[in-house]
């Protein structure tokens, strides 16, 4: 398996890593039973039940001078199809229902450049477990009975055509292709062809800089059991300008127009935008940008600030923008994301749920969406805070849903073989008109939990957690409370 592994990456990647690469590699198997003192989530006639789960894990990431490889995967095989239990399906109704026993998640991208300085290839996949219902319980994990979980999976691939000329201008061009498939038929599965461009002066090569650029994106979504076989078209092209004011500040802005062809309640669903903003720099740990600009649905104002330190990083942005549904289940792999992959997690964690909750639907959404991350790594503690926010509004039917998240998690190493850590969190999803009255069951919960882990070995240790969840709603069918205790033992092979 592992060789079987190591084979498949430098075959992609071709001979720049195959023969001169930098390899981090990882893998690694967790054995865990959990007990849930209401597995069904109710709030009445609570069940007790146990949930056996085994997850190999594994880590790779080759770099070379043409090519680079990532792959960071697991899956976990649970024992829910063996439970006996029957939960009401209630408001969820047969069709939102799906117990799923085998949960993968991962990313993995690869990139060669096939021609020097001038092609490449990329390739893509992603698979995670997201709810059905982002207003009913279940779909955080898979530690329950519930059946209100999917797996989405998505794969790509496209190539990239870049020249520079005279070291500050550049040409670009890029095709991606992808296709999103769901475990539930419920959501509709999808495919999309992207195509997009650039042609002009490099930002900060020179005091002015001008550029123009395009793109054109077509998603197709099949029937599903909710909605007929749909084409979304999003196609736009803007003039950029950039002006270098200092060595670390830079005023940019745009201005353009699209065309877009979706249903929506609005007749206004293109036209005329424009952007401007600012760009600070002030040394290489330190990027802050903001800015304000207009589109067909309103204002577009946006910022993001960036902090890293040897011992911590920070994050902070907000952004009103157009997605698809089927983009925040399976979000992408464009960017290397600065915090670790377990901000946050406790050992005693089992695989949760990725991306952003959102409704079932192929229509576009306006996404406002508000981030918050922070990590500290002393000698003997790290800590950690995030904040999240998404006001979500269909096009096609102007539902509202919002969905909030915050935690607080902190470990601290007691010696050289023990550590313990603890956690707090808070979720909130609130929901109305459109789709979303059919969903829309307002709830709030708190979630505590504190685990021990010890090393029992070179490459094993050992977890003892405790969580729990207090769930309030106004739809007394999601309201619950729940004691789920974690036993967990965890193999590093390499």
């Amino acid at each position: 398996m592992r060789g079987a592994l190591f084979s498949l990456a430098a075959s992609f990647a071709g001979g720049g890593v195959a023969w001169a690469a930098e390899w981090e590699r990882g893998a690694a198997v967790s054995l865990s039973s959990y007990y849930s003192d209401n597995i069904c989530l109710a709030n009445r006639d609570k069940e007790g039940e146990y949930v056996g789960t085994v997850t190999p894990d594994i880590r790779l990431k080759g770099t070379g001078a043409r090519a680079s490889v990532s792959l960071n995967a697991r899956v976990e095989l649970n024992t829910l199809d063996q439970l006996d239990t029957d939960c009401p399906g209630g408001a969820q109704g047969g069709q939102l229902l799906n117990r799923e026993s085998v949960i993968p998640t991962g990313n993995f991208s690869a990139d060669t450049e096939v021609v020097e300085n001038w092609l490449t290839l990329n390739a893509d996949a992603f698979a995670g477990q997201n709810p059905i219902n982002p207003f009913a319980p279940g779909g955080d994990d898979g530690i329950n009975a519930r059946d209100n979980t999917n797996i989405t999976y998505r794969w790509g691939a496209g190539a990239t055509a870049a020249r520079q000329f005279s070291g500050r201008t550049q040409f670009f061009l890029r095709y991606y292709y992808n296709e999103q498939t769901n475990a539930v038929g419920l959501l509709a599965d999808s495919n999309e062809n992207q195509w997009q461009g650039r042609f002009g002066m490099i930002p900060g090569t020179s005091r002015f800089t001008a550029s123009i650029s395009g793109q054109y994106s077509e998603v197709e979504f099949e029937e599903s059991a909710r909605a007929p076989a749909f084409t979304n078209e999003l196609s736009s092209a803007q003039l950029n300008l950039a002006f270098q004011l200092t060595r670390s500040l830079q005023l940019n802005g745009y201005v353009g127009e699209e065309w877009n062809v979706f249903t929506s309640a609005s007749d206004d669903i293109d036209g005329e935008f424009w952007d401007v903003g600012l760009r600070w720099t002030p040394n290489e740990r330190v990027a802050v940008d903001i800015g304000t600009g207009e589109r067909f649905f309103g204002d577009t104002p946006r910022f993001n600030v960036e902090y890293r330190h040897k011992r911590s990083i920070f994050q902070a942005g907000y952004l009103r923008t157009l997605q698809f549904p089927r983009d925040l289940r399976a979000p992408g792999t464009e960017q290397e994301d600065p915090f670790p992959p377990d901000l946050g997690e406790l050992p005693v964690d089992p695989v949760t749920g990725s991306g952003t909750p959102t409704f079932i639907g192929q229509s576009p959404i306006l996404n406002e969406q508000f981030l918050l991350r922070y990590s500290f790594q002393a000698r003997r503690t790290r800590f950690s805070a995030t904040a999240s926010e998404s006001q979500q509004t269909q096009v096609e039917t102007l539902g509202e849903g919002t969905f909030r998240n915050a935690s607080f998690a902190v470990t601290r190493q007691l010696s050289s073989l023990g550590s313990l850590s603890a956690r707090i969190g808070y979720r909130e999803s609130e929901g109305e008109g459109g789709n979303a009255g059919f969903f829309a069951q307002n709830a709030t919960a708190w979630i505590g939990g504190v685990s021990y882990r010890r090393r029992i070995g070179a490459a094993t240790s050992v977890s003892l957690g405790w969580q729990y969840t207090d769930q309030e709603s106004d739809f007394a069918f999601n309201e619950f409370a729940e004691n789920r205790i974690t036993l967990s033992l965890r193999h590093t092979f390499f």
